[in-house]
């Protein structure tokens, strides 16, 4: 199992680079989250320091977009590239360049069962992301019932909502209340967390509150191909922290206990989200809610 780790500025590669085995570089304008990388100095770096190298171009496209995203794909072809997709649409575009091979697919919740995968494979991309919001056991079904080249969400805040729309322009727009938009945070009154959101030229998108790490579970997980750490809303010296750990643990450089260890005292509030229940609500609380609306 390969680590990978979301970067979305230069100066985060130089501090990274000894500790993930490739880097999923997400790039403006078109990563759903994306930083200020110098694409070419990036791609440079890990080549020189023999990482995998994966352009982030994961945003959903309309097709004013396509042009755009066709120079790039002309521009950036080669052996050692891998492309990160949300859009199967936009795959069409780096399939018809005969490029299905170096399609890192991910659907983000629309991968949930091994039929899903089954017909997906039929692409050949060189791995295909299972939705955070299924078991892990479902997961490693999904994996025995197919044999797919499997990427999954090992660390970090995951997406959980991503609109085209500038929701926090239109809310400022109607309160007239000026909003930061980008790293701000949504905060419910009946509700203790804080929500992540941040609008930019994509649209607005928001994460869960909660950090996502399956460090306790990484050796269950070794029929994976690859594995995302993700840095979005966490500190430069936290984040360093936990991809080390993670790497360390991985190449059996530092044991799970100590790794486990590492990740807890990282002061981060780290929830199970969906890895062990299908669902976070009780049954008989939903169906009371249901009698009481419906």
């Amino acid at each position: 199992m390969e680590l990978l780790s979301v970067i979305y500025n230069n100066d985060d590669l130089d501090n990274l680079i000894n500790y993930a085995d490739g880097f999923i570089l997400m790039i403006k304008p078109f990563s759903i989250c994306y930083g200020d990388i110098d694409l070419d100095e990036a791609i440079s770096k890990l080549r020189k320091n023999n990482k995998k190298i994966i352009i982030g171009l994961n945003k959903i496209y309309h097709p004013d977009d396509i042009k755009e995203l066709d120079e790039l794909l002309n521009k950036y072809q080669s052996d050692d590239i891998y492309y990160y997709f949300s859009d199967l649409g936009a795959c069409n575009l780096a399939i018809n360049k005969n490029l299905s091979s170096k399609i890192i697919y991910n659907p983000e919740t629309m991968i949930t069962n091994y039929l899903d995968l089954s017909i997906l494979q039929s692409f050949n991309f060189d791995a295909y992301q299972m939705s955070s919001e299924i078991t892990l056991n479902d997961l490693k079904l999904a994996y025995e019932k197919t044999n797919a080249p499997l990427i999954y969400f090992g660390f970090g805040h995951k997406i959980m909502f991503y609109s085209k729309r500038k929701l926090i322009s239109l809310y400022s727009n109607k309160t007239n209340i000026d909003m930061p938009k980008e790293k701000g945070y949504l905060k419910e009154s009946t509700r203790n967390d804080y929500i992540p959101i941040t609008e930019n030229l994509n649209g607005t998108y928001i994460l869960r509150s909660y950090v996502i790490s399956l460090i306790e579970d990484l050796d269950n997980l070794n029929f994976l191909k690859y594995l995302i750490i993700d840095s979005n809303y966490i500190s430069k010296d936290i984040y360093l922290k936990a991809l080390k750990a993670y790497y360390e643990y991985n190449k059996n450089i530092i044991s799970k206990e100590e790794a486990i260890n590492i990740i807890n005292n990282l002061n981060l509030d780290i929830q199970d989200g969906f890895k062990i229940n299908d669902t976070v609500y009780l049954k008989e609380e939903l169906k009371q809610w249901v009698n009481l609306n419906y």
